[in-house]
């Protein structure tokens, strides 16, 4: 899923739910008053010409500034340190037991030992939600943001005469 950031200049402005989410939080963060809950959703919110003039500017001096690379680092850093959560296909155990795993051969499957470093490496068993390890990333952790991305947000706003999320 996509969200589609339409300019009343005919510009456009594309990132996907995993891209956008973490921009808008922090759009949100640097312009509070301009950012509604309603940004999470492809339901029309947007920004006049005027405000996404406003927008651009206080964002290209966060950039100018530093600051959202700094957000960046301190981002990344965070994502890093969220736990693993069990994996609810296999509940933790590495191997995939159901029906599906059974007819998949994921209960008699050999977890490889190469590539090197798999803890179950040479163990029998596995499962495809979770590689055999019976944890998976937090969810959080596949949102990514980049100061790049602020960047090109900047751009489109400064070229965009307002726009819309549809």
């Amino acid at each position: 899923m996509g969200m589609d950031v339409h300019g009343n200049s005919g510009n456009y402005f594309r990132n996907n739910v995993w891209w956008w989410r973490p921009l808008a939080e922090y759009v949100k963060t640097v312009a509070p008053d301009m950012v509604t809950q309603g940004w999470h959703y492809n339901d029309g919110e947007g920004l006049n010409a005027e405000d996404s003039v406003k927008l651009a500017n206080l964002l290209k001096a966060e950039l100018d500034s530093g600051r959202t690379v700094e957000y960046q680092i301190r981002y990344e850093a965070w994502q890093a340190a969220l736990p693993r959560r069990l994996c609810e296909i296999c509940g933790g155990s590495g191997v995939r037991s159901d029906g599906i795993g059974m007819q998949m051969g994921q209960t008699t499957k050999i977890i490889p030992s190469d590539p090197p470093g798999h803890p179950r490496a040479g163990q029998v068993g596995w499962c495809n939600g979770c590689d055999g390890v019976g944890t998976v990333p937090d969810i959080a952790s596949q949102y990514p943001f980049s100061a790049e991305n602020v960047e090109e947000f900047v751009d489109f706003l400064r070229e965009s005469e307002g726009f819309t999320i549809d």
